[in-house]
């Protein structure tokens, strides 16, 4: 796939790059530096930004599945975070309280 500048109409290359602290695909023209992100990786993101923004947070809901909790995640943080079915997260126990890590 291939993506014209539309600055300068150059080919721009296939890049990793840092959006807001999270790294995405992206478009960037090696003689201009312009960058194109898809919209459909940065929505989400940019919705993080406005709850945290407003200082809502994200609420998750603890279920029971037979003897086991377990936690629901919002659909926001899935995407962000490109969580799915059988992914492990990283608990970190701390006396402050409990934090979650998507592991790489």
């Amino acid at each position: 796939m291939k993506m014209l500048c539309w600055k300068c109409k150059k080919d721009m290359k296939r890049i990793q790059d840092n959006f807001h602290g999270f790294t995405l695909p992206a478009w960037k023209c090696p003689v201009c530096r312009e960058i194109i992100y898809d919209a459909k990786d940065i929505q989400p993101i940019l919705h993080y930004n406005k709850m945290k923004a407003a200082k809502e947070g994200i609420t998750v809901t603890i279920g029971t599945l037979g003897g086991s909790k377990i936690l629901r995640i919002p659909k926001l943080a899935e995407e962000i975070y490109k969580i799915s079915k059988g992914d492990k997260l990283k608990l970190e126990l701390g006396p402050e309280g409990i934090c979650i890590r998507v592991k790489a």
